[in-house]
C-alpha cells in the first residue's frame, strides 16, 4: 500500500508526542510538587510538536512510501498498547493499591519503549 510520505513524517512526530507523555508519567510522579513549572513546559513542548505536525502536513508533497500490511497491523498493535498501558496506569493510580514509584516508572518505560518502537518502524518504512 502506498502512503504520503508526509503522513509517516506526522506519525514520527505523533510518536515522539508520545515519548515525551511517557517520560512526563516519570518526571510528573518525582518532580510536581518541587517544580510545578515542568507541566506547562510539557505542554507547550506537545503543542509545538502538534503546530509543526500540521504545517508539515499541509505543505504539498506527493512523495510516498510503500508500507506493508504486516507494518500496518504493527502500528495499528502498538497504538492499541500505548494506549492500554496508558489508561490502566490511570485507573491504578487512582486505586492507591500499588506502589505509585513502581507504577509510575514501570509504565513511563514502557510506553517510552513503544513510541520509540513507533518512531524506529516509521523511518525504517521511510528509508525503504
Amino acid at each position: 500500500m502506498n502512503v504520503y510520505r508526509k503522513s509517516l513524517v506526522v506519525q514520527i512526530m505523533l510518536f515522539m508526542i508520545f515519548f515525551i507523555i511517557g517520560a512526563n508519567v516519570i518526571i510528573n510522579y518525582y518532580l510536581r510538587e518541587s517544580m510545578p513549572w515542568i507541566a506547562y513546559v510539557v505542554v507547550v513542548l506537545l503543542v509545538a510538536f502538534g503546530v509543526l505536525g500540521f504545517v508539515i502536513y499541509r505543505k504539498p508533497d506527493d512523495r510516498v512510501s510503500v508500507i506493508t500490511p504486516k507494518e500496518m497491523k504493527t502500528i495499528r498493535y502498538m497504538l492499541y498498547g500505548y494506549f492500554f498501558v496508558y489508561i490502566m496506569q490511570m485507573i491504578l493510580a487512582s486505586l492507591g493499591t500499588i506502589d505509585l514509584a513502581i507504577l509510575n516508572i514501570t509504565v513511563g518505560v514502557i510506553l517510552m519503549l513503544i513510541a520509540l518502537y513507533g518512531m524506529v518502524l516509521q523511518y525504517r518504512i521511510i528509508k525503504k
